[in-house]
């Protein structure tokens, strides 16, 4: 065998062959800001297949194989349950997989973007996954993955076209609060995420972000205390986020929120957005908020679409 040959083999295997990766650990505020964190398990590695983004965890002795794709493993956190929530990444989204180590078994797995836990790690707010480059157009949904609850007890989907959503549905508002089929949303209801992040009150009980439907701004408020996460909207004007601006909001982003207490009597929200425009022309200044500033988000309902070019379809 020549040269060539033999460094095409190696490179060939080199390629092919799990490689260990190291778990980097280094994006902390995704297990729950504030909180004490729990040490990784002893002995815990991982291995990642380049040739197709495939991971394996490693613990005593035991191999989990991990769903979806994963270009690294950027933060595992370990929970006071025995499992583990472990943060893959990729060039396009996170791919959560649940481990429960008792077991030494997978409990569930799902894509989102812009994932982040409660402080109490009892809950991931999160964006539903859609592909970035699509002819189809999506609309943004919300959902909020209870940790406590099992794989199929996060699973409310009222179709076939949702069955694979992890997760209740906390914005926009629908009935039951059941996730919903977001392909091909009519440009007057679709829904775009105008946030730097989700913002979690210390306490867990509520979590905040932007959003936006065409030039219609909103701050949204989600309740999570209940059965079921209850949303409230407040509408944005750029008269009221800037001391100086053109008068649009298109460009307005939610740069940071606090929640100094989830109790009605005592609600108060600070919001700060930022002009994300080629040419900034908004000067931010703290937006304040009590209860009594919001509404109750009014129901959606989008007819049942039949759609050729969506993986998602809806029952027949």
């Amino acid at each position: 065998m020549g040269r060539v040959a033999v460094l095409s083999a190696y490179i060939f295997h080199l390629l092919s062959a799990p490689l260990f990766c190291q778990i980097l650990q280094n994006h902390a505020e995704l297990c729950g800001a504030g909180r004490p964190q729990f040490p990784l398990p002893r002995g815990l590695s991982a291995t990642i297949n380049p040739s197709n983004g495939q991971a394996t965890l490693d613990h005593a002795e035991r191999k989990i194989g991990l769903h979806g794709s994963n270009d690294q493993i950027r933060q595992v956190c370990p929970l006071a349950s025995g499992k583990l929530v472990i943060f893959g990444f990729n060039s396009v989204a996170y791919q959560i997989n649940i481990v429960d180590l008792k077991r030494g078994e997978l409990s569930d797995s799902f894509r989102a973007y812009d994932p982040l836990m409660s402080p109490d790690q009892r809950w991931i707010a999160y964006r539903d996954f859609f592909p970035p480059q699509s002819e189809v157009l999506f609309s943004e949904e919300y959902l909020l993955y209870d940790l406590e609850a099992s794989g199929s007890g996060n699973r409310h989907s009222v179709s076939r076209a949702t069955s694979d959503v992890a997760g209740w549905a906390m914005y926009p508002a629908f009935p039951g609060n059941a996730p919903f089929d977001f392909a091909d949303i009519p440009e007057a209801k679709r829904h775009t995420w105008r946030s730097q992040s989700f913002f979690w009150a210390p306490d867990s009980r509520s979590v905040v972000f932007a959003d936006s439907v065409r030039d219609r701004l909103s701050l949204v408020f989600v309740e999570t205390r209940h059965a079921n996460p209850q949303a409230y909207t407040y509408p944005v004007s750029a008269k009221a986020v800037c001391s100086q601006s053109a008068g649009v909001t298109q460009t307005l982003t939610l740069e940071s929120a606090s929640l100094h207490s989830s109790s009605t009597d005592s609600f108060r929200l600070e919001a700060i957005f930022a002009d994300s425009g080629e040419r900034p022309s908004c000067q931010p200044h703290p937006l304040s908020l009590k209860m009594k500033d919001f509404r109750p988000a009014r129901l959606e309902v989008y007819p049942h679409r039949k759609l050729k070019t969506s993986k998602r379809v809806e029952d027949k």
